[in-house]
Order: C-alpha cells, then structure tokens, then sequence
C-alpha cells in the first residue's frame, strides 16, 4: 500500500532535527538534565527509556508545549525554541482528544481546513489518510463511538494530513489491539516515508522501537545514554540498563580471574574464558554477566548443565525457563530438546558482561 502524497508537501528545506543540552524542570524536579540528541531529515527515531526517563517530555519540548530551562532545538538549522509560530510539528498523544460535533471525516480535515485548503483536496488527503490507516469505513462515525485503538489511528492520520515537518508520537500504537498493532506497525512506517516527516516516536515495546525505527534512542533519567540502529542497541547494549529494555534478559553474578594471556568469567556452574582487555579493571570485582535465551544453546561442547523447570511450546520452538545454578534464565531450542523437569547441557555462545556497581558493559561476545 502506498502511503499518500500530497501536493504540497513538497519540501523546502531540510528538516535535520538537532537537540542540544536540552534541560526541562517539573515541578522542582529536572526532568531532562542536558539531553543531547540528532534526528537526521525523514528519519524515524523510536525512543525507548523506563518510566520517568523523560520520553513525553522531550516530545512536549519539541512541540513547543513545555517550556525550557535550557538548551536548543535546531530545526533545519533554524532554532525554533522561542519560535512557535514556525514550528510546523504534529504530535499523537496518548489520549484521545477530538473536536465535539465533528465526524472521523471533519475531525481529520480540522487542520487542513484551518489552512483554507481547498475543499477537493482536503477530500482527496482526508481519505487517501483513511485508506492508509484503515479507517476509512469509519469516516462517518462520531470518534466517541470507537474503540480506543481506532481513536488512535484517526488522531495519527489528523496529525498526518497536514504534512509536518517534524512528527512526534507517544505511544501511537499502544491501545490497538495485538494484531492490529503488529499490522499497522508497518503501514505506519509507510506512511512516514511518504511524507518524509523528521520523527520520533516514544513506545515501551522494544519489538516496536527495534521494527519501526531507522535508529534507537534510549534515555535514562533524562539523558540519551544510547543511540543506534535496532540491531546494534540490542546486540551490543551500552549497559545493564540497555539490555533490560531491549529484550529478556538474564542476570548472572561472577566473578572475573585473571590467567595469561587472557580471563576467566567465573560462576559456581560454569566458567567461560574471555579475552577483552577490558577485563582487566574487573579482575576481583563482582560484575554481572547478561544472558539472553539466545545466547544458551543445548548441546556439546558444554559449559554448564541447565535443570529445566518449564517449557512452552511457540509453533516451531520451544521456550524454557531453568536453572543456572542458582539463577533464573530463558532457552529458546527446538521441542525435541527441551523438555521440563529435564537436565541439559548448555553452551554459553554470547553474553553481556556488565560492571556490577556502575552497569556499564564491559565486555560482550556475539
């Protein structure tokens, strides 16, 4: 399906989104504490953090509706932070707001219309929008009477049909239900690229962050503390924090011996020989190895025994959860090899080694 183009989203400049020391209190409370971050022209950045991060404020910052302490907001080259008036920005909240006594129709047209936008191509775009989004048999509803998920997808394509140069959702796809959020995860990004919006996008999902995004920013306690393509945040996290919320993980306490010319990684049910310099500084110290169920494969040669607990069946795997000595972890595998109540030998073939005091990764193997 291919997403509409207007005539007049035409650009003219471009739009490279570049955010500098960006600081926002409330009430008493720094919320972004010199937040630093670089949206290039038609890009789709997702952001993921844990609550309180920040997420929604930045997005509010850059629409203009939170006011600053500090820092800029370039847009195209352009600072834009006292400069409401020429902030042509969009943004999808995360609760429905609608203008009462106006169809799906008129509320989608409500932008277009206060521009004095011909009425022949407010039609065209108001329902090339609902074709792309699937509301287009919804046209004729009073918003109020849909469901929250299709709310929405009619407050993402009002927020579309004016062609912003910088598009900024909070969480667009959360109240849509499982299959409709997967579908329209694509058809969203389509209709992105049609536009050529500079956006960002704020989700808890990491499927959805690592899917839709062209690159991952992830912030903590209003900081950006990673920024990278989906593949490379979650293959090659920046720390613990990272890890966590970019997919399942498990956290194993070891310790780190030093035996030329390399290390080892030492746990009560296995060790692992590593060879980062970087190990160095861990040697004697506490630190924590992060496993995905990826990263444990069933098989010889072996590293450690896994005493299953369960198992679930997923079509064509199977994911268990056992026991790693005394730690918790995940295995994905096939059915025949992981069956519950059952002792099986594991290779470790990849893992995050994180300083147990500061987080930050200190060594990783692929």
């Amino acid at each position: 399906m291919r997403a509409a183009e207007p005539a007049d989203t035409i650009r003219t400049f471009v739009a490279d989104l570049d955010i500098t020391g960006l600081r926002v209190s409330k009430g008493g409370r720094r919320v972004l504490a010199g937040l630093d971050l670089s949206v290039r022209d038609g890009e789709l950045m997702t952001v993921l953090g844990p609550s309180g991060a920040g997420k929604t404020t930045l997005l509010r910052a850059v629409a203009g509706l939170d006011p600053i302490d500090g820092g800029s907001i370039l847009l195209g080259g352009t600072a834009i932070t006292e400069n409401l008036a020429h902030r042509n920005v969009s943004m999808v909240f995360q609760s429905g707001v609608f203008f009462p006594g106006r169809d799906v129709e008129r509320n989608v047209a409500f932008p277009l219309e206060l521009r004095r936008t011909p009425q022949r191509e407010i039609d065209e775009r108001v329902h090339a929008e609902g074709r792309a989004l699937r509301i287009e048999r919804l046209m004729a509803r009073d918003p109020h009477e849909l469901s929250a998920g299709h709310q929405q997808l009619v407050q993402i394509a009002r927020a579309l049909v004016r062609a912003p140069d910088v598009f900024l959702m909070d969480e667009p796809l959360a109240r849509l239900d499982p299959k409709l959020r997967t579908d329209m995860r694509g058809e969203l990004r389509m209709v992105q690229r049609g536009y050529g919006a500079t956006t960002l996008l704020v989700t808890n999902d990491p499927v959805e962050a690592m899917s839709m995004g062209d690159r991952v920013a992830v912030l903590d306690r209003g900081r950006v503390v990673q920024v990278g393509a989906g593949e490379e945040v979650y293959g090659h996290p920046a720390s613990r924090l990272v890890a966590e919320l970019t997919g399942e993980l498990a956290l194993v306490p070891v310790t780190v011996e030093a035996d030329p010319p390399g290390y080892w990684i030492c746990h009560d049910a296995f060790r692992l020989r590593a060879w980062a310099p970087a190990l160095d500084d861990q040697v004697g110290a506490a630190a924590s190895l992060g496993l995905r169920p990826e990263h444990l494969v069933v098989g010889e040669p072996a590293d450690a025994e896994l005493v299953l607990s369960t198992v679930e069946h997923h079509g064509p795997y199977a994911r268990g959860r056992g026991w790693l000595g005394a730690t918790r972890v995940s295995i994905r595998g096939s059915h025949a090899d992981l069956r519950a109540g059952e002792r099986i030998l594991v290779r470790v073939a990849g893992y995050y080694l994180f300083d147990a005091v500061s987080g930050r990764t200190v060594a990783f193997s692929d």
